[in-house]
């Protein structure tokens, strides 16, 4: 039976994912935060909401930016004094999606993880591949327990074989899932064409254009010759 309930399609989403073999689409590993442990090696900076977000990095859904804490809608990420981007159920529309370029890794600082928090990673064709959630991730239970900076981590998520991300997608099924700082590399395919080097057809028309300017200065040379 197709349900007609976005969000029971996303929960039968997930379940879905769990119980298939999603799990050699991606690598999931996090980092304790308080502070934002931060990106990465190689990783560069594409989302902090302080700035215009990196070109082929765009948000649908029911993204939402704030700073500081509003009790029941939202809580800032531990020692985050700038803005940051939540989705939550205090809102008509509770879910967000980052659509990206081809990715081979992205991470971002998951403030306050909660059981309510369920994040998606996409695959090229926007599909969900891989599925996220306290339970599926490793973490200290005692710090986590202590509540505070014990609840926030860097959450990095890496394709593994020939598998790119092209977004990730948030679900708030409470109050709320807050999330900043995404840092990401691209897919070789993607990335700038820095050291190519010239087809043969090109390196023909190269040098017959350096004959024709040297031919040409020659010739100016004996024309002032005969000036002077």
């Amino acid at each position: 039976m197709t349900s007609h309930n976005p969000a029971a399609a996303l929960a039968l989403a997930a379940l879905a994912l769990l119980t298939s073999a999603d799990a050699g689409a991606v690598t999931v590993t996090s980092l304790a935060g308080a502070p934002d442990p931060g990106p990465l090696p190689g990783q560069q900076l594409v989302v902090s909401f302080d700035a215009p977000a990196a070109p082929g990095f765009s948000w649908t859904g029911g993204l939402a930016t704030a700073i500081g804490t509003v009790r029941g809608v939202h809580t800032s990420p531990a020692l985050n004094t700038s803005l940051y981007g939540y989705v939550s159920s205090a809102h008509p529309d509770p879910v967000a999606t980052l659509l990206t370029p081809a990715l081979t890794s992205i991470s971002f600082y998951w403030g306050t993880m909660d059981s309510h928090n369920w994040l998606w990673v996409l695959g090229a064709d926007l599909q969900p591949i891989h599925f996220v959630h306290l339970s599926t991730i490793a973490f200290d239970p005692i710090a986590y327990a202590g509540g505070g900076s014990g609840r926030n981590r860097r959450l990095s998520i890496t394709a593994d074989g020939a598998e790119t991300i092209g977004g990730l997608r948030f679900w708030a099924r409470g109050r709320s899932f807050e999330f900043d700082d995404f840092a990401s590399t691209l897919a070789p395919d993607n990335m700038p064409d820095s050291g190519t080097v010239p087809e043969p057809a090109s390196w023909a028309m190269l040098i017959a254009g350096l004959g024709l300017v040297g031919a040409v200065a020659r010739r100016r040379g004996r024309q002032v010759q005969v000036v002077a």
